[in-house]
């Protein structure tokens, strides 16, 4: 029987009328597996993953395929978003033998899970040839898979290593790049295009040089003006199929929406602008509006609605001449470039000029999410995940700092409050909560979590979140640091064929980058050696491979850049929430402020809290330098 009736997954509810008999990945189907001796089928997917319902349609639901699935494979279907490890070791798996990959993913496992075959997307006829040819081919000559799977595991063990290296090359040269990056649009070069938070973020702190600086407002300018932001509703799409960033692939996610509210949050506090607050303001909204009752923000919205791919957002030629006048159709085509570059098939995907501002805005806004009103809502997949509400939480800080916008920052507290509340039992953080039924937690989750905690310490109640942050650190450290490898392992699921190490950035930062920069930042308050070394440890395994790529390693090399900065913290007590904030603005880019409190015992702290008493401690990495009582003379102090 098909199992996925039980599911809470979306994704994994849009199959569970397929005829294929589906199964949950557990240790009693994968025991199944070797005791048959079965070849397993693993899907992976995502419920706003377009091509995954295309899929899911044309071969899924289609009788034949079922029941030679049903009778030869064990079939196992997996939402990435619920086991983020699993789909990791076999996204790896497609990337080392076909050089690139995607969902859905489409995997054929042994039956003690090594994988021998991985692909995506496959009309009917396609996919029954290829089950059909690895079924005849494990039944005749098994031992040639087995061998095939062996050897590819010995191959990318060897790959895997992490030769250490005292030298990280940290560049910040334009020319060591210009080979990487797309001089023409922005972004990284590549066929079609992915925002990038990260290395958006890296771009931000480099030091300020012309050509890196007309390269960062070429990039933004484009993400915000063009195809893959929603001038309408709000909200960044994921990724664009075009160089031009154009035309979107439409699906909305909350970890690429959460990081671009910081990237342009971060940007516009460090060069002391309002460039970005309507686009800032308009995505925090969007997501706002779309939360779900426990309080945490959704993990995606679909591409697709009843219409197919985009059929939300495109608007056909005839709808909106029908709604706008002609001065309204004439203002409509500049505010959001309708013209022939962006026809395809008579209908248009709006973008966004912000520079053009007239008094029919309002107007022609309201009547062209009139005719959006009128088409069906993508489905909204309402399910929470630890991390990625983290990210959230993150970005209204970052929001909230640069804006000075005290109910970003009020709803970023309360949020992390209930993520700490919801998702953590004791000593376990979990990555999804469906009623009673846990998920847990990867390392993701546990670094964003610790991220989230020391990010919100610089606005309010540092003593506390420091505390938790020092706190899951040390249960992450205990559950996930690898002392052989020097990193953390990304999953403790053992029914995994091996471990994992993720350390390179893609439009995530990676688990282990940013556990290091969490060890920087805890080290810098505690003076714990362990600290220190373990992120020092971290940077010397991943400097050969982060030395072959740089694109891969950006959040590693903001580290670094951190590391060759002089740390700055700024203690404070008595101050009103305006001039702490006043204090983020005019502050060195990578100093720290925290705020005292009584009693705390970690170290940077004691005994410095005096009661009912304004001040402003000055501190290096060794010690407080200048203690004074207004934000104004502080940061005219030169350290």
């Amino acid at each position: 029987m098909n199992e996925l009736t039980h599911a809470n997954s979306a994704y994994l509810r849009h199959h569970a009328k397929n005829p294929i008999h589906w199964k949950f990945w557990s240790d009693a189907i994968l025991e199944l597996a070797v005791k048959e001796n079965k070849l397993i089928i693993l899907s992976i997917g995502y419920s706003a993953c377009h091509w995954c319902h295309v899929m899911e349609k044309e071969t899924f639901r289609n009788e034949l395929i079922a029941n030679f699935m049903n009778q030869n494979f064990i079939c196992i279907k997996i939402d990435r978003e619920e086991h983020p490890d699993v789909d990791h070791i076999y996204m790896d798996f497609i990337l080392n033998t076909k050089g690139n990959g995607g969902w859905p993913l489409n995997c054929i496992l042994l039956p003690d899970t090594r994988p021998v075959f991985a692909g995506t997307y496959y009309k009917a006829d396609d996919w029954l040839n290829l089950i059909s040819r690895f079924y005849t081919f494990f039944k005749e000559t098994p031992d040639k898979l087995i061998a095939y799977s062996k050897n590819y595991i010995e191959h990318l063990n060897e790959e895997e290593k992490f030769i250490e290296s005292s030298s990280f090359k940290h560049s910040s040269c334009f020319n060591e790049w210009e080979s990487f990056l797309d001089l023409d649009y922005g972004g990284i070069k590549s066929r079609q295009k992915f925002p990038m938070p990260n290395f958006l973020v890296y771009m931000i702190y480099l030091p300020k040089t012309k050509k890196w600086d007309v390269f960062l407002d070429l990039t933004l300018k484009n993400i915000t003006q063009k195809g893959i932001y929603d001038p309408l509703d709000g909200g960044f799409f994921r990724y664009c199929i075009d160089e031009k960033w154009n035309i979107p692939h439409f699906e909305k996610m909350l970890y690429d929406n959460a990081q671009l509210i910081s990237v342009l949050s971060n940007f516009d506090l460090i060069n002391k602008k309002r460039k970005y607050i309507l686009i800032v303001d308009q995505t925090i909204h969007f997501w706002l509006s779309i939360k779900s009752k426990n309080a945490f923000f959704p993990s995606s919205i679909d591409a697709d609605n009843e219409d197919g791919e985009g059929g939300y957002y495109w608007f056909k030629k005839d709808e909106i001449s029908k709604i706008l006048s002609k001065k309204e159709l004439e203002y409509a085509a500049k505010k959001y470039n309708m013209n022939d570059p962006n026809l395809q098939q008579n209908k248009w995907h709006i973008h966004n000029d912000p520079h053009i501002n007239i008094e029919q805005e309002e107007t022609v806004a309201t009547k062209l999410k009139k005719i959006r009103s009128n088409k069906s809502f993508p489905e909204i997949d309402q399910k929470a995940i630890c991390s990625w509400n983290c990210m959230m939480v993150t970005g209204l800080i970052d929001a909230g700092i640069a804006y000075k916008n005290i109910q970003w920052l009020k709803l970023a507290e309360e949020t992390l409050q209930l993520i700490f509340d919801h998702f953590t039992i004791k000593n376990q953080c979990n990555r999804l909560v469906y009623n009673k039924k846990m998920i847990n937690g990867t390392l993701e989750d546990y670094s964003w979590l610790i991220a989230a905690a020391i990010s919100i310490s610089s606005i309010k109640n540092s003593v506390y979140w420091l505390s938790k942050s020092l706190d899951w650190m040390e249960i992450a450290i205990e559950k996930f640091w690898n002392k052989k490898k020097g990193l953390f392992t990304y999953s403790v699921n053992k029914s995994l064929y091996k471990q994992t190490f993720e350390v390179e950035d893609q439009v995530i930062p990676s688990s282990n980058s940013l556990m290091a920069n969490n060890l920087h930042e805890l080290f810098q308050i505690t003076r714990q050696e362990n600290y220190l070394d373990k992120m020092n440890t971290m940077i010397m395994r991943v400097a050969n491979k982060a030395n072959k790529w740089l694109p891969n390693f950006t959040n590693w090399m903001l580290l670094k850049q951190k590391l060759n900065s002089k740390k700055i913290q700024y203690l404070v007590m008595g101050l009103k929430m305006n001039e702490i904030l006043a204090l983020h603005h005019q502050k060195n880019n990578l100093a720290s402020i925290y705020i005292l409190e009584k009693g705390s015992d970690i170290l940077i702290f004691k005994e410095k809290y005096k009661e009912k008493v304004k001040n402003i401690f000055i501190c290096n990495e060794n010690s407080c330098i200048s203690e004074i009582d207004n934000v104004k003379d502080a940061l005219r102090v030169k350290i």
